[in-house]
């Protein structure tokens, strides 16, 4: 089934005026800056860790992280896809007591390793620690170990000795005295052993030969085991049955598929053969030849390497889902174009015609009656079972039924660039001339859009006719639309300086390839969306089921219309492509100079690796992978080295990373450098892509906690935060007492005040009515209401307490406050008094008056004080007074929360005369109160 796609191709134009041979001499400079580009590109692109310097190597595993374990005479290697590691006894950095590693093996995130001279270790790959695993075997030199059952199994080879070692009770077992052991393989239940007489199974405390001559190669699936003979292929389930199939090959590789249960074996001539695990059946796969000779290991990692080990070192084998064509004719320039006709594949050659390609369309007479520049062919195009031929010298068609080609007079002989079709019209690009409209029903030309609508060059390259009726055209470095309605062009402004090579619709939006500046994207209205991939060359563009498929110079790239992600395919950066592609059968087939590629899309599906922290350096200090990272200041300087393991041949893989969810930023290298932090706590998360420049779904991450000074540490600060509430806390507490006291004082003031206004009202209205009875002579009533407000004002002021000076000296009232204080609270006040303290001026005798008045009274209420002593007298320009209580008393006179209308009153006369006021608690129990009022020298 054929899919309907949209074909779009170039091939670099020129002036038909050109000398024919100037002409080849620059196609052929062209062609060849491309093969220097192309090899300096892969290059560059194949990048992997240095395997070259890596030899004597002896097994190979892949950790749950990803990462790859090669153990040898160097000691054990890790590699991360960018870099390696190697842990020896020659590695200051990371050191280990012993070098020459035979076997290892994956315990959980723990390898086994078996050494030449130190015996058996535990090595943990999350830290690099190593620690020996202490067994009762003397001999240092161990071959082959591993974990069954909770068991360690060791093959010691200088004696010959096969031991089990029991951790649980450090008890050693000797199965074997004299058994040599080529590879040991098992499952959950069954333990195997092989070597040149044959394959040995452990049954309790011995070896039981199951399969006799010798074992080239043993390997463990999920539930059985799989040995290889000289002539067959075993399978020994866990079930007890045994199955085989013959081969004729001599096999030495044998290793699990990583995802499943199927495996593969190579040959002694480099033949991959895949086969199902469970039926013995052979499966088709993509992998080429190996050039490695006798394998000593190999392994299948996650991301569908085989990693092939010998004595020449270790080779890496991918799957290849590409099959190439080898396709030249004999012409100056392999510049051909490739199309679809009768649903066959054709070529268009530059110079030698129409040619086949799989199937037999053509004959030597299909390009008799082309001209020698009809020959040269620029674009096909089928319409409606006839071939459109665009050529140097024109338009020509060829008819099927007579197998000849006719050119046709539409065109003249202008080299024709481009051909399109759409609704019966078929659109003709010119070099020099514009673009034309043929009416395919009519056979008319009906439009013709060149300079003098306003097309800024002649030279269209490739036109995208939209169903609004706009035509895409794109000409030289520039591309414009095309208004039908108003016959007007509108040139776009675009940020490329190299030619516009195709356009093509997708997802609501014209993608347009350049020659050397990516690919630009435009809404439908002409605005610039992105610019993909800057500074790479890009030929034609194809949307096969809503994706984007590009060729390039060099590679084949697909591209995501929603998110634009540009993806290479793996094994398509040594192809510079020509110009057309086309897809048949599920199959994307482009051409290149020297044939054609073929891309099976079924296969196409994206690999997530793992994207890792392999190494944390912090100021100077290396770590393995990464934990949280925890730094006094930020002036430590922390270095993440990143991978993305995927370890397949392809581009330089690219990272970024975005810090407490801020934006992504793009990193130059696989190294992340970080310092000058600032004090808190920061979660980095980091993106990778793959081999093909796909961003993986999984992401690394790390959290890094930069210590605050002492005084800003988190304990101090809930400290601060403690004492900040208890303070608003008391604050709030003091506010509240301190208005309880407030309204207290302005009631007692309210009630003194209601006192006072109903006397006066009472006075008041006796008055009216006594002047209403005078009057009228009514003398007794008048008389009567005087007196009767007399005494009501009489009896006010003989209740009153003695609570001011009421214009007598010092000396006088403070005895008469004494005696009103015995005889009204019991109260006994003794005094001494400076015979000069009534030489004050009034206002400040009346003030020290009322603070004795309050400060005693206040006492007798607060404390039930009985005894007190008086002292008043004038020292150094100060009066002072000092009394003194049998009681706590006088505390709350300095409180400025709880304080009732007699401290407020004394704290009041104090401020008023700058007196300083002090109180004192007595550890008897009594208080005193001192207050010393500032004088004028007294006369």
């Amino acid at each position: 089934m054929i899919r309907m796609v949209r074909k779009v191709r170039h091939k670099a134009s020129f002036n038909t005026d050109t000398n024919t041979m100037v002409y080849f001499q620059a196609k052929l400079i062209k062609f060849f800056a491309l093969s220097l580009f192309t090899f300096s590109f892969i290059s560059h692109a194949n990048t992997t860790a240095p395997l070259q310097t890596l030899s004597n190597i002896n097994d190979i595993l892949q950790d749950k992280h990803g990462f790859i374990w090669l153990s040898g005479q160097q000691g054990l290697t890790r590699l991360d896809a960018n870099n390696k590691i190697t842990f020896s006894l020659n590695n200051q950095e990371w050191p280990l007591p012993f070098s020459w590693i035979h076997n290892i093996e994956l315990v959980d995130n723990k390898l086994i390793l078996s050494t030449e001279m130190a015996g058996l270790w535990l090595f943990d790959t999350r830290n690099g620690e190593a620690e020996k695993i202490t067994t009762g075997i003397s001999e240092p030199s161990h071959y082959k170990a591993t974990l069954f059952k909770n068991n360690y199994y060791s093959y010691a080879a200088n004696t010959n000795k096969f031991y089990r070692f029991n951790p649980s009770d450090n008890s050693t077992l000797v199965i074997d005295q004299n058994i040599g052991i080529k590879d040991i393989a098992h499952t959950q239940n069954q333990f195997y052993l092989s070597n040149n007489d044959g394959l040995y199974q452990l049954q309790g405390n011995s070896l039981v030969q199951i399969i006799t001559g010798p074992i080239t190669a043993l390997t463990a699936l999920s539930n059985a085991v799989i040995a290889i003979t000289a002539n067959k292929i075993y399978r020994l389930g866990d079930d007890g049955k045994q199955t085989s199939i013959k081969h004729n090959e001599k096999l030495y590789g044998l290793t699990k598929a990583y995802h499943n249960d199927s495996f593969f074996t190579v040959s002694s001539e480099g033949k991959v053969s895949k086969y199902n695990g469970a039926k013995l059946t052979v499966l088709p796969h993509n992998y080429e030849k190996s050039k490695t000779g006798r394998l000593r290991n190999m392994f299948h990692d996650a991301s569908g390497v085989l990693w092939l080990v010998s004595s020449q070192g270790v080779e890496q084998l991918n799957e290849n889902y590409i099959k190439n064509h080898n396709l030249t004719f004999d012409i100056p320039i392999n510049g051909n174009e490739i199309a679809l006709f009768d649903n066959d594949i054709i070529i268009g050659s530059y110079g030698a015609g129409l040619q086949n390609f799989l199937e037999p369309v053509f004959n030597q007479e299909s390009n008799t009656a082309f001209t020698r520049k009809g020959l040269k062919t620029f674009d096909l195009l089928e319409v409606n079972n006839s071939l459109y031929i665009g050529c140097f010298d024109g338009l020509w068609r060829y008819d099927k039924s007579t197998n000849q080609v006719t050119k046709l007079d539409i065109v003249g002989d202008k080299l024709v660039l481009k051909l399109e079709q759409k609704n019966n019209l078929l659109y003709i690009a010119t070099d020099g001339y514009g673009l034309y409209v043929y009416d395919l029903i009519t056979e008319e030309m009906i439009n013709h859009i060149d300079e003098s609508i306003g097309l800024l060059t002649p030279e269209v390259i490739d036109v995208l006719p939209l169903d609004n009726g706009k035509i895409w055209i794109a000409h030289n470095n520039k591309v414009s639309i095309y208004q039908q309605n108003s016959h007007t062009v509108t040139t776009l402004k675009t940020p490329n300086r190299s030619k516009v090579i195709s356009l093509v619709l997708a997802n609501n939006k014209i993608f347009a390839s350049t020659l050397g500046d990516g690919i630009l994207v435009f809404n439908q209205q002409g605005d610039l969306l992105a610019h993909l991939s800057n500074n790479h060359s890009f030929t034609e563009m194809l949307l096969v089921n809503g994706e984007i498929w590009a060729s390039g110079k060099p590679g084949l790239y697909r591209i995501s219309p929603t998110n634009y992600q540009v993806t290479m395919i793996e094994n398509t950066q040594q192809y510079s492509f020509v110009s057309s592609m086309l897809v048949k059968d599920d199959i994307l087939y482009a051409i290149h100079y020297s044939g054609v590629l073929a891309l099976d899309l079924s296969e196409q599906k994206q690999f997530n690796p793992n994207v890792i922290i392999s190494k944390t350096t912090i100021s100077g200090k290396a770590y393995l992978l990464n934990k949280t990272i925890e730094i006094e200041s930020g002036n430590d300087v922390i270095t993440l080295d990143l991978a993305s393991l995927d370890h397949r041949p392809g581009l330089n893989k690219k990272f970024q990373y975005r810090i407490n969810n801020s934006d992504w930023l793009l990193m130059n290298n696989n190294q992340l450098t970080l310092t000058g932090l600032a004090s808190g706590n920061y979660h980095v998360e980091i993106m990778a892509t793959n081999s093909l420049g796909q961003w993986s779904d999984i992401k690394a991450y790390t959290e890094i906690n930069v210590a605050y000074p002492w005084y800003w540490t988190v304990n101090i600060r809930i400290f601060y935060a403690v004492m900040v509430t208890l303070t608003i806390l008391l604050t709030c507490w003091l506010l509240i007492l301190r208005t309880k006291s407030i309204r207290h004082i302005h009631n007692i003031l309210k009630d003194d005040m209601r006192n006072y206004g109903q006397l006066m009202k009472t006075v008041q209205r006796n008055l009216q009515l006594a002047s209403s009875s005078l009057s009228n002579n009514e003398l007794v009533q008048g008389k009567q209401l005087i007196e009767s407000s007399l005494l009501a004002l009489e009896e006010k002021i003989n209740s009153q307490e003695p609570n001011n000076l009421a214009g007598n000296t010092l000396l006088t009232a403070i005895p008469f406050l004494g005696d009103y204080l015995q005889n009204k609270y019991l109260a006994k006040l003794n005094f001494t008094l400076d015979d000069k303290i009534d030489n004050c001026n009034y206002e400040l005798k009346a003030d020290v008056y009322k603070v004795i008045f309050e400060a005693l009274t206040s006492a007798i209420f607060k404390s039930n004080a009985e005894n007190f002593t008086l002292t008043l007298q004038e020292v150094k320009h100060k009066l002072w007074l000092t009394i003194n209580s049998d009681h706590n008393s006088f505390s709350q006179l300095t409180s400025k929360v709880d304080f009732d209308l007699a401290s407020y009153t004394i704290r009041q006369i104090t401020n008023k005369h700058h007196a300083s006021l002090n109180t004192f608690t007595n550890d008897d129990g009594t208080s005193q109160l001192v207050i010393s009022f500032p004088l004028m020298t007294l006369n």
